[in-house]
């Protein structure tokens, strides 16, 4: 369920009752063009019902709320440019919303309040409610995913007035979750030149951000057609200072020396990449490539059939096949060279090697 769909639920729980513009007018001394309805939480009507009261009489702040909670789940609502003008023409009616923001927030209703207030800050757009709102909306968040689309819209409104640092260290908090950790780095920068306190907190977040981008930004450099791993090297190895214990880290720092054609460096990062974690196939294939680079076919063979006996992949298949032939052993070269027609008949690789092996001799 989307957010808008969400908070036209919530108002289905409303009773709309119809007033014309001449009672508009006599009771709340604003005129109109035409009648309207007013909301009014039935919750109210179904409390008056039991304590008996005259439902003739339902108390003036119970439609000043709903018109209020109605502006806050829907601002475009049909009546709501007439809420608007009612609610605007009495600045009592601002200080009557903020105390039942306040009581709702003492019951720790944060839904009710942060509707009704959202309500108010349409007609008081101040920073100091935007203080407020961004704070409640994140709590109803992390409660319920539902939210998350709404705390984006109020911090891309919030964002939009001038040197207002608090939205973008929230949003850095949302785009952190996202996994979109460039746009986190820029909004936690942002937060910090607009005013935001760098609190120990905030610096410890954004040095993290900054290793996470310089990660990302090192990988690519490593996947992209040409590499570029002299770059990718300047990224990656500052890390090793803060991700010590991270055997991915080590691996793509091997890959890189690798590419440089630096095997023997390759191999000492391998070895502390495996000394973190053993189970992680890509270095295990990594440290056979990089001793079949070497020509120590032997100590290749043994990296690469670990790993393939895990995977069972083509492309570990292919590399175990040269390897063997690199070291003389065609009649297991030939057996893999089946094995890998089995995997993947069409690949490129695999053609190669067939029409290499069917010209060596027995």
């Amino acid at each position: 369920m989307d957010i808008k769909s969400y908070f036209a639920e919530k108002l289905s729980e409303f009773l709309f009752l119809e007033i014309s513009r001449e009672n508009v007018e006599k009771i709340f001394k604003v005129k109109i063009p035409q009648g309207i309805y007013l909301p009014v939480n039935s919750k109210y009507i179904v409390e008056d019902v039991k304590s008996e009261k005259n439902m003739e009489n339902i108390p003036l702040g119970y439609f000043v709320e709903g018109m209020y909670y109605v502006l806050g789940a829907d601002e475009n609502f049909k009546f709501g440019k007439y809420y608007k003008i009612i609610l605007g023409s009495h600045r009592g009616n601002g200080k009557f919303i903020k105390g039942v923001v306040a009581r709702y927030v003492k019951e720790k209703n944060y839904e009710d309040a942060y509707i009704n207030l959202k309500g108010l800050s349409i007609l008081e757009d101040t920073v100091e409610l935007y203080d407020k709102l961004i704070i409640m909306v994140d709590k109803l968040r992390r409660k319920d995913n539902v939210y998350k689309e709404e705390e984006m819209n109020i911090l891309e409104k919030a964002e939009l007035k001038e040197n207002y640092a608090l939205p973008y260290f929230y949003e850095a908090l949302l785009k952190k979750e996202d996994g979109d950790y460039e746009r986190a780095l820029f909004c936690i920068n942002t937060y910090i030149e607009k005013g935001g306190e760098e609190t120990s907190d905030v610096t410890n977040l954004k040095q993290w951000m900054i290793s996470i981008v310089n990660y990302d930004k090192g990988k690519e450099l490593l996947e992209s057609d040409p590499g570029n791993p002299t770059e990718a090297l300047k990224l990656l190895i500052p890390l090793l200072d803060i991700w010590g214990d991270n055997a991915l880290l080590y691996y793509y720092i091997a890959v890189a020396y690798r590419m440089l054609e630096n095997y023997e460096k390759a191999i000492y990062y391998l070895n502390e990449a495996l000394n973190i974690d053993s189970s992680i196939v890509e270095i295990v294939n990594e440290m056979g490539i990089n001793y079949a680079s070497l020509g120590n076919y032997e100590t290749a063979i043994a990296y690469l059939r670990k790993a393939f006996e895990a995977t069972k992949s083509v492309e570990i298949c292919t590399n175990l096949i040269m390897c063997y032939l690199n070291s003389g052993k065609l009649k297991d070269a030939k057996i893999h060279l089946e094995i890998a027609k089995k995997l993947d008949p069409k690949d490129e690789v695999v053609l190669q090697l067939e029409n290499i092996i069917k010209n060596i001799p027995d």
